[in-house]
Formats: C-alpha cells, sequence, structure tokens
C-alpha cells in the first residue's frame, strides 16, 4: 500500500510505498546474537546437476597406465570443468543481523521543513521516523524473540558475502522459491579493482593503494586465486543458491561482456537446464572498449529461467516511429496508388501485408470476389480469414489491388507499438544522466527496470547480491518492487544508502489503493484484421512501462532495514591466513588467524588455549593486557567487549584490548559502562582494513591498529515549555590516513566525512535513523510541489534539526568516513 505524510496544506503529498500485506520474520537486532542458538549451523550445497555422476562413470580405474577417452553418460548435457570445480560445498549458515532501520528519506525532510518554514512554523517533525518509533515501542517485548514472530516487510541492504547471505536468506528467513527476480552483475573478468571502489565521494580507485575493505579483500583473495578456475567457482556456488531462492515463474539475469560471455552462458545452462534460457540480450553503452580490431560497444544480459514453461512475462513496447525499427516500411496513404483517394486521411501511414499464411484448407470457400474479379489463394496457402470476413474487410477499405493480388491495408496506428527485441541500442550509458556516474560499475537504470518490468509484479520480491551503487535496489524502489541487496564492500553499501535516501520517485497509481492489486497503466488498442473481420472489439495492452502517474503526490525512499551476518559464537571467529614463519602450518584455521592478529599486534602475546574471549595475555614487569579479537567476517558485539572483560577479570587482568575490523554501535557505550562500575580499563582497537593483504610490508603495531574513532560531538539541550529540546554538533572525528599510515584527528568539515547519521531517542538495541545529513550529488528538482527549498539544504550539515528529548534521553549519532567505515557514539542527554 501506500503510506501518506503530510503536506502542510499545501503542494503536493509526499508518499512511500509499504508492503503491510507482506511478513518477515523477525531477525536479531544489534547486541542480541547473543541469544541465538550457540551451535553453528552448516550446510551443504549441491552443485553438480547430474555432472559429477557422469564424471565417476567416466573416470580412469587407478591402475591405469594411459589415459583414455570414456564418453559421458549421455543423460548429462555438455558440462564446461575447470580446475577447482566441485559437486557440493559447506557453507556456514548465519543469521541476518539488523544494524540500522532507515524509515525516513532526507528528501522527505527537507520538503517537511521547507513547508514548515514556509508556514511559519517552528515545529520540526519526522514524516515516517516517528511511526517507526511508535512501532517499536508497542512491539519491544517481542523484539528477541527471533524468528517466531513476523513482522511488516522492510527492504533490505546488507553488508556481507553474498554466498552466506544467500544460505540465510533460504534457512532463517524462508525465502527460498519467494524472489520473483535475480539480477546479477558480477565482475567481468578476474581483475582485481574491475567491479570495487575505493571511497564513497569517487569512482576513481589509486592503484598505490588497492586494499581498503577488509571484506573486500577476503572476498578477493579467496575468489581470484586460480584466475578464470576460480571466478566460474564464484558464479557456480552462488547461482546454485540463486535457483533455490527463485520462484517456479522468477527469471535470471546475469550482466557480462564479451570476455566471459561464453562461459556465463554454459556455466547458466549446467545450472538451470539449457531448455530454460529465454534470450541474450544486448545492450549497448555511451564509450566502449576499444581493442586492436574492433571496438566493443556492447554488454550482454543472458536471460535463464526457473521453468520457461511457466515463466511470468511482461511484454514491452515501443513507440512506432515512421522509417524507424517496427515501421519501417510505413508511408502516408497520399504514396499509395491502390487507396482510393479521399477514403482516409492522406497523411496517415499506412503498409500493405499478405492476405493469406501457410498451408491449404480443404472443404471451404476460398473464393473472394474483389471489384468485379474473383481471387483464390495460390496453392500451398489459405485466406487469413474466412471469405466473409474478407468482405467486410473490402467493405472498410482495408482491401486493395496491388499488382495481380489482393492486399489488407495495415495503419501504423491500428497498433502504434512493437514488442522489444534482444538488442537494445536506445538504453545508452549513465555519464551524462541527472545523478551523475556514482561507482565504478555502473549500469544504466533502463537496463534494470526493463529486467525487473518484464519479469515481474507490483510487490515481487527483486534480489541482487552484486549490489555496487545499488541501482537494482533503486529501480525496484521506484517501481514498487519490494527489493533485497548485499555486498562484501561497505563502501558499496554506503553509496547505495546515500543513493536510496536522496531520490525523488513519481507517485504511481495502484489500482485500489493497495500496491499488490497492481498499478494502473497507460494502454493502447490493438486492431487486427481478425477484430475487423468479425466486428470484434479492439484488444487492449497495457504498456507496463507507463504506468499512470498521481500528479497530486511525489514518492520518496521507503523504509528499509541495513544488516550484515553474525552470530555470537566462536565459530564466527574463522578465516584462513597463511601462518609465517615459525607458526605451525597444521594449527586450526580459527587458531592461526588468532596468532597472527595478536602477533601482530603484540609480539609478546601468548595465544591462549580455552574458548574464552581472551585470546592472548601480553605481559612484562608493568602490565598485563587481555587481548580478545573481533571475528573477520562481522562486528565485534557489545557483548564480546562484555565477555572478554569477565573473562580478563577472572583471571586478575584489568586491562582489556579489544581489536576488530569494525564494532557496533553500543560498544563505546558498554565501555563507559564497563570502566566506570570498576577499575578495568578497555582499549577498542581498529584493525587496519589491508592488514592481512598479501605483499604487506609494513608491520609495525602503530601502523597497523589505531584507536576506535568515536565521533566528537557537541549537545546542547534547552528547555521547551514542560519538555527540552536538544541540537547535536558534529565537530570531527578521528580517521585512520592510509597514505600517512597514521591516525589523525579531521574537522567534520574536512572533506573526509561522507555522512552522519542521528538517532534521537536511541534504546540501545538497533539504529534509527532520525535525521541525515550528506551532499546530493545533484539537487533535486521540487518545483513542482509548490515550495522554495534553501540551497544549503542539498549540502552537507554539520548541525542536527532541533528535536524534542525523548524516553530513553539518549542519543546514538553514526559517522561514515570517505572509505566506507562507520564510527558511532552514544551520549546520555
Amino acid at each position: 500500500m501506500a503510506s501518506n505524510g503530510k503536506n502542510g496544506g499545501k503542494g503536493k503529498r509526499v508518499t512511500r510505498y509499504a508492503y503491510d500485506n507482506v511478513k518477515d520474520p523477525r531477525v536479531p537486532e544489534t547486541g542480541h546474537t547473543a541469544l541465538m542458538p550457540g551451535d553453528e549451523l552448516v550446510v551443504t550445497v549441491p552443485m553438480d546437476n547430474g555432472w559429477a555422476k557422469a564424471m565417476k562413470v567416466a573416470q580412469l580405474p587407478d591402475t591405469a597406465e594411459h589415459p583414455v577417452l570414456v564418453d559421458m553418460d549421455p543423460a548429462a548435457d555438455p558440462t564446461l570443468f575447470w580446475s577447482g570445480k566441485r559437486s557440493r560445498r559447506q557453507v556456514p549458515v548465519l543469521p541476518l543481523q539488523k544494524n540500522e532501520i532507515i524509515s525516513e528519506s532526507r528528501i522527505a525532510q527537507i520538503i517537511e521543513r521547507a513547508r514548515n518554514a514556509a508556514e511559519k512554523n517552528a515545529a520540526q517533525t519526522s514524516m515516517f521516523a516517528e511511526l517507526e518509533k511508535t512501532l517499536r515501542e508497542s512491539d519491544k517485548s517481542k523484539r528477541v524473540e527471533f524468528y517466531t514472530h513476523d513482522e511488516g516487510w522492510k527492504n533490505k541492504l546488507i553488508c556481507s558475502d553474498s554466498l552466506h547471505v544467500m544460505e540465510s536468506l533460504v534457512h532463517y528467513e524462508g525465502l527460498r522459491g519467494k524472489m520473483q527476480m535475480i539480477f546479477i552483475d558480477p565482475p567481468y573478468g578476474i581483475r582485481y579493482d574491475s567491479n570495487f571502489q575505493q571511497r564513497v565521494d569517487s569512482t576513481r580507485n589509486d592503484n598505490k593503494d588497492e586494499a581498503d575493505d577488509v571484506l573486500a579483500i577476503k572476498a578477493y583473495r579467496d575468489t581470484w586465486t586460480l584466475g578464470v578456475h576460480s571466478y566460474l567457482s564464484y558464479l557456480q556456488e552462488r547461482l546454485y543458491l540463486c535457483r533455490e531462492l527463485l520462484s517456479e515463474t522468477g527469471s535470471i539475469f546475469v550482466q557480462i561482456n564479451q570476455e566471459n560471455l561464453h562461459l556465463v552462458k554454459t556455466l547458466l545452462a549446467e545450472v538451470f537446464g539449457a531448455m530454460n534460457e529465454v534470450a541474450v540480450i544486448v545492450f549497448t553503452k555511451t564509450t566502449g572498449f576499444s581493442g586492436t580490431l574492433l571496438s566493443s560497444v556492447c554488454d550482454y544480459l543472458v536471460w535463464f529461467a526457473k521453468d520457461i514453461t511457466r515463466i511470468h512475462y511482461n511484454p514491452l513496447y515501443r513507440m512506432k516511429s515512421a522509417g524507424d525499427e517496427g515501421a519501417s516500411k510505413y508511408r502516408p496513404v497520399s504514396t499509395i496508388g491502390a487507396i482510393p483517394k479521399g477514403r482516409f486521411d492522406a497523411n496517415r501511414l499506412a503498409v500493405s501485408d499478405q492476405l493469406t499464411s501457410q498451408g491449404e484448407t480443404e472443404g471451404s470457400d476460398q473464393n473472394f470476389e474483389f471489384e468485379g474479379k474473383t481471387y483464390k489463394p495460390p496453392a500451398g496457402l489459405h485466406w487469413k480469414t474466412k471469405v466473409e470476413g474478407l468482405r467486410r474487410l473490402a467493405e472498410k477499405g482495408r482491401i486493395i489491388l496491388e499488382g495481380k493480388s489482393v492486399r489488407y491495408v495495415r495503419f501504423l496506428d491500428d497498433f502504434p507499438v512493437f514488442p522489444i527485441s534482444n538488442v537494445w541500442t536506445d538504453v545508452g550509458g549513465i555519464q551524462n544522466r541527472t545523478e551523475g556516474k556514482l561507482y565504478a560499475v555502473q549500469t544504466a537504470p533502463e537496463v534494470l527496470e526493463r529486467c525487473i518490468l518484464m519479469t515481474t509484479s507490483p510487490g515481487d520480491l527483486v534480489f541482487d547480491p552484486t549490489c555496487g551503487s545499488g541501482t537494482t535496489a533503486y529501480c525496484a524502489e521506484k517501481l514498487g518492487r519490494r527489493w533485497i541487496t548485499c555486498d562484501t564492500s561497505r563502501v558499496a553499501v554506503n553509496v547505495a544508502r546515500k543513493r536510496l535516501l536522496s531520490a525523488v520517485f513519481p507517485h504511481y497509481k495502484t489500482r485500489n489503493g493497495v500496491l499488490s492489486s497492481g498499478l494502473t497503466y497507460k494502454s493502447v488498442q490493438r486492431v487486427t484484421l481478425k477484430s475487423l473481420a468479425y466486428d470484434l472489439e479492439p484488444e487492449k495492452v497495457d504498456l507496463v512501462d507507463q504506468p499512470d502517474i498521481d500528479s497530486s503526490a511525489v514518492r520518496v525512499c521507503g523504509a528499509f532495514e541495513v544488516m550484515t551476518l553474525g552470530r555470537y559464537s566462536v565459530e564466527d571467529w574463522k578465516g584462513y591466513v597463511v601462518a609465517p614463519g615459525g607458526e605451525d602450518p597444521t594449527a586450526p584455521k580459527l587458531q592461526n588467524y588468532i596468532q597472527v592478529i595478536c602477533r601482530l599486534y603484540r609480539k609478546d602475546a601468548a595465544v591462549q588455549g580455552s574458548s574464552g574471549l581472551v585470546h592472548a595475555i601480553a605481559e612484562t614487569e608493568k602490565e598485563k593486557i587481555a587481548i580478545s579479537v573481533g571475528p573477520l567476517s562481522g562486528r565485534v558485539t557489545a557483548k564480546q567487549v562484555n565477555d572478554a572483560v569477565t573473562d580478563a577479570l577472572s583471571s586478575g587482568i584489568l586491562e582489556v584490548h579489544v581489536l576488530g575490523w569494525a564494532f557496533e554501535a553500543n560498544v563505546g557505550e558498554v565501555k563507559a559502562q564497563l570502566e566506570k562500575r570498576g577499575k578495568v580499563k578497555v582499549q577498542l582497537v581498529m584493525i587496519r582494513p589491508d592488514t592481512l593483504a598479501e605483499g604487506l610490508k609494513t608491520t609495525k603495531p602503530e601502523m597497523l591498529f589505531s584507536p576506535l574513532a568515536l565521533p566528537d560531538i557537541h549537545v546542547d539541550v534547552k528547555k521547551n515549555g514542560n519538555g527540552r529540546k536538544a541540537v547535536v554538533t558534529l565537530k570531527g572525528v578521528a580517521l585512520f590516513d592510509r597514505k600517512t599510515r597514521s591516525t589523525d584527528y579531521r574537522r567534520a568539515d574536512s572533506g573526509y566525512v561522507s555522512a552522519w547519521y542521528l538517532d534521537e531517542d536511541y534504546d540501545g538495541d538497533c539504529f534509527v535513523d532520525c535525521q541525515m545529513f550528506f551532499d546530493f550529488k545533484k539537487a533535486p528538482n521540487l518545483q513542482a510541489l509548490g515550495i522554495d527549498v534553501e540551497a544549503d539544504e542539498f549540502t552537507f550539515q554539520l548541525e542536527s534539526q532541533p528535536f524534542l528529548v525523548r524516553g530513553y534521553k539518549r542519543i546514538a549519532v553514526k559517522v561514515v568516513d570517505v572509505y566506507g567505515n562507520e564510527s558511532t557514539v552514544v551520549r546520555e542527554i
């Protein structure tokens, strides 16, 4: 359904789409993953479709001295093989963890403030965030009962590896067979940064500093070890999971260029079956790759169905234009001599067409009299309609004599559109679009829109495991589809978040006020030879790419969740790191990872063999420090900090250093509480993102580790009637500079802060965005709303809007730097 915001009595309504009729299992929120079962679930993903059986039949006996050729099992299709191809894969299944709820849109807040200012109304209200706060408080008692209660659907932006995300969606979220369309835009080749971006604010990567995001580094190292062979394994694993997620009527699109098109197409045929190939779509780009011979100015979409006999398909059409595709032979009536003058408009476009079809018809009259002569179909053919129908066509001036044959007159406006083919020359690139290029690899929105429109209906679920700039999510949001997208890179996640929060969409009319009932569309009539011959009403054809727009409303992005994968379990601390000299190469992977990190941090660290959260102890004559290492694939939780301190205190250690790649929002608050409660000292330490990158020469601890950079804020609270109002000012943040390899304090206006977000009444669990601040790439045109917006509303602001101090009397501020790293500070007010 569509949920409405206030309009202040003037201008257009501000709306967003909601999906109240769709329910979603309640997932753990930040700080509550400890309540999940401790045992880790590991599943086996079958990946063979019969080829493993064929190989078993064809394998050579162990005693064979010479290679021989053995035919494969004829039941198996021709199959692609590569080094390291597996018929099954074990994947640990981690639950999704809700870190942030975004129920407001920045553009909606800007519109609301402008209207309040125009009405000289000093009260600042949140259009949608207050609703989310109310729902959370009314349902608070159920927040820790995971997967036992359903809640209203929210779209999902997930920062984690797509392989583990898909397994979680299957096993925890219950989405097996629920996705109507999947779009994958994998790296086109095996070059490291072919689809990777280092900074939120720039699409150009620094070749001297390729390693930026630990998750992306890990994904790259694990994925491309064997070059194209590992590339194919990467795709194979994910495609088999995509098949599990797709509905029986669903479709999958894989975007690729000519370099690996043949491999990807063969792999898709293996996973989904060659009989389920729908098409290979060619679409043009603004610029192309200039090789030594022909330049390549196109990319490809390989389209497969889950079951082509049941596929959901909406035909798309383009308007005909004389001389162009679909209307190349149409010409004015005045130039067709066989049409009597004055019968039709001289400028009306027409073409003559055949009146016969293949195959002879026996036992029926085929003699047709026209203008005093009798005509009969040539041998092997028959009339397209009965003779009575031909007479009606003649009466309507639709039959003419050309040479010695009678022909049918077809007008361009009989059906003014033609179906699009698999060659898309009209989508171009994105360089000159309003929002400009946001990511290193970015597909034109028109491409995604067509894929979504052809294969889904409003309210259907769309999934993209390769988020990038968030184009799939953006287009799904625009077209009223639910969406899930994920990426290993925090840069990509933050680029997509800003793009969605600053978007303005047209509000499309629904059939009965509920999005699932469908949209209303512009339509055209299809006048056919049959409808004219039998005096039938012309067929009405909806143009699903042209929904009717409600001109009284403008739409903003709906609610979505920012999530990660995580479980509070020792098994989370997995990570394969090659042991340096002197380490035991047979050591378990978990122990190996902890050894490497602890020894890099303190050479004198003694790794502990227990299963507790104190992983190592560094002891000198002056100090004794407990070291706890965060998981490679997740965030340090507040519970890990608490449990590490508890373990350390039980051993008489009063100083604890917690090392992590990323931290949950409430760790700073827990650190303050622990230190306030006793004599313990807690140090939260960020691990430099590329610490484990191969070939790293710098290994001094001060260059690899830095204190967790909490935002520097000032809170001003003043009385406001019977309550209090607060204003938050962002002053700065500490940032690890990768070029100088040092941590420096940066002013908030120094250009290193990409965005910051404010939770006005933080409940200690999940961060709810109430206010948000960042630069717009390009200010949207809001003139149609009938309001004037100050130009500085679209620029980065350091001071929040005033807000009432409410129930928890506590705020949280989240800062995102230009490298996508997030840090959060919680403050009592």
